[in-house]
């Protein structure tokens, strides 16, 4: 199935007959899936690691075409954000980000018509925790631990087709449009994993999948992740790595 098909099917799963109450005239929620897509390709931005297309998209409507949304707004938000996931996915594009969309009125905006601004923005990095000593205030020689190597760097999922994942530090995997990380894979459940970041360590973490998660080919519920780690939520494998 085509993503804006899946889009539009995921829409009137969400909202039964209001979807077709709402949208049988004027501006159509696939019109704004359709602008993504068109402006992420418009913008593209070639660095060393790959092709880098926007992730955070505002879109200005018409107050009344906005209060046509309303009620229904972060359904449409978090569905065109799937859109962006997965469409950068099948072309091989790399978010910087997390995708999000924002929907906002505009009196100097047309009713049916829209105004798309886009921009890449990257997930902030978390700010490092003071040293004991440092908290207290406390004076005198302070010894500093290395720090475990699976906390240094950007850590992402990469798929073998050159799909990739930035993982925020408490990042969500599975089917639903909502997680973070979405897999559209039958054999993945709808909330499969979670991966975050704690303790200086990334860890993995099963949600109670159907069919299971492994990391190195072996089951675990639970497991600390390092870089080169090959991650299987299903039956999608993805490797887990970490970048300076």
């Amino acid at each position: 199935m085509g993503i804006l098909r899946d889009f539009e099917n995921r829409l009137e799963g969400a909202v039964e007959g209001f979807f077709a109450r709402a949208f049988r005239s004027g501006l159509q929620p696939v019109e704004l899936a359709k602008a993504v897509q068109r402006y992420a390709g418009n913008y593209q931005q070639v660095g060393v690691s790959g092709v880098i297309v926007p992730n955070v998209y505002r879109f200005e409507l018409s107050p009344e075409d906005l209060e046509r949304f309303e009620g229904f707004s972060g359904s449409l938000e978090r569905e065109l954000a799937d859109v962006v996931r997965r469409t950068a996915g099948e072309r091989g594009w790399r978010l910087e980000g997390a995708p999000r969309i924002e929907l906002v009125a505009d009196d100097a905006v047309r009713v049916g018509t829209y105004e798309l601004r886009g921009k890449v923005e990257a997930d902030p990095e978390p700010k490092p925790r003071p040293t004991p000593a440092a908290a207290s205030g406390a004076s005198g020689s302070t010894r500093v631990l290395p720090t475990p190597s699976s906390s240094t760097g950007t850590a992402r999922l990469r798929a073998a087709d050159g799909t990739c994942y930035t993982l925020t530090p408490n990042a969500t995997v599975g089917r639903l449009p909502s997680c973070d990380i979405v897999l559209d894979d039958p054999s993945v459940s709808r909330r499969h994993a979670r991966v975050a970041r704690g303790d200086g360590r990334w860890t993995v973490e099963d949600l109670g999948s159907t069919n299971g998660l492994h990391v190195n080919g072996k089951a675990v519920g639970r497991a600390q992740l390092q870089d080169g780690d090959r991650v299987e939520f299903g039956g999608v494998a993805l490797t887990f790595t970490l970048e300076a």
